[in-house]
């Protein structure tokens, strides 16, 4: 599969979400990487999946990758459209905050 997200499979099953937002994630990634780490050693099994459900008609799975990038993907699947999307983010900090006593 490309990272053509229209090449994406026709209402995927729940037990095969999980491998086929690896595969959309590991696309995106690869394609990053071959425009500027081509030093980069990158496989699909580097992309693992966090946490998957069905939610308010839609599949999401939260991935991430062992590349040391802070990044992570949100997969979501709309059954009523027939579309995949992926979301990319960065985790910027982590501030703890006390709750009153």
């Amino acid at each position: 599969m490309d990272g053509d997200l229209r090449t994406v499979e026709a209402k995927p099953d729940p037990t095969h979400f999980p491998a086929l937002a690896r595969r959309l994630v590991f696309n995106q990634i690869a394609s990053r990487i071959a425009q500027t780490d081509l030093h980069i050693k990158f496989e699909e099994d580097n992309v693992y999946v966090v946490w998957f459900a069905y939610t308010l008609g839609n599949w999401k799975a939260l991935c991430s990758s062992t590349l040391p990038d802070g990044r992570y993907y949100e997969v979501t699947f709309s059954a009523a459209k027939n579309e995949a999307y992926v979301d990319t983010y960065i985790k910027l900090d982590n501030q703890v905050v006390h709750m009153g006593e």
